[in-house]
């Protein structure tokens, strides 16, 4: 048998030392936002431990010998905009820690006992890895970055486009799937380390609206443009998607 063992806005309010919080008891979440959504607890097992609101995960809280997974308590509601934040706040080794949605059809529970790179594994669910890849349908493919301990991974799903981009650290990896239009869908996590734990931070949502088109189509610069020139349009800004769906200069 084999056991792994545990090594020796956007909101505009958001906190920005939640990325450098590398302390294991982390306590960077948003207290004055409620989450939509929150950790499963069906899912609790003594393999799988949830704490603080089902906000944080510990899995395998004493040795490793499986994959366990877990999803959110309410699938994603349709033709809106979502993002999520979810912090490493243990060492992330192994097998395979990774981040992602599945649908309700998704297996999660049949791989206690052996370890694999559950999310994604099936046509089902979509996932990325600590290791920097992503994977679907047992399809893998090279992504732009891995994670550790201390980062900070956000998953932005566009219901009304079907396209899943992830962010770490806030800074984004681009477009990771697409064609996940009309799926009904829940935000997944999943570890095969020994004593892991992740935590999330925030979830929220928005409708889709020609409002958040425009402003996913406008550069840094034309955003601080907008607000000099026209003081009365700073509200536009103010979208809690308004950051995250900027273009990039490069």
């Amino acid at each position: 048998m084999s056991i792994e063992f545990d090594p020796v806005s956007l909101m505009n309010n958001i906190d920005k030392s939640c990325i450098k919080c590398m302390e294991t008891n982390c306590c960077c979440s948003h207290n004055n936002q409620i989450p939509e959504w929150t950790w499963d607890q069906s899912f609790e097992t003594p393999k799988l431990q949830l704490g603080k609101r089902n906000m944080e995960v510990k899995f395998h809280p004493g040795y490793s010998v499986g994959t366990a997974g877990i999803r959110g308590n309410k699938p994603l509601s349709r033709n809106r905009h979502h993002y999520w934040e979810v912090k490493m706040i243990t060492a992330v080794y192994g097998t395979d820690v990774m981040v992602g949605v599945g649908t309700k059809k998704a297996d999660l529970k049949s791989t206690t006992e052996s370890f694999c790179s559950l999310l994604g594994r099936d046509a089902e669910s979509w996932g990325y890895s600590y290791r920097g890849y992503l994977q679907h349908n047992g399809q893998t493919k090279e992504y732009k970055a891995c994670f550790k301990q201390g980062s900070l991974v956000g998953v932005y799903l566009d219901t009304w486009k079907g396209t899943l981009q992830f962010f770490l650290d806030r800074k984004p990896l681009g477009i990771a799937f697409t064609g996940l239009r009309g799926l009904e869908l829940y935000p997944m996590i999943c570890s095969t380390a020994a004593k892991s734990k992740m935590k999330l931070t925030c979830s929220c949502s928005m409708p889709a609206s020609l409002q958040i088109d425009c402003l996913s189509m406008l550069r840094p610069i034309q955003r601080a443009y907008l607000k000099t020139a026209f003081p009365g349009l700073n509200y536009l800004s103010r979208s809690i998607f308004a950051d995250l769906l900027q273009k990039c200069d490069d």
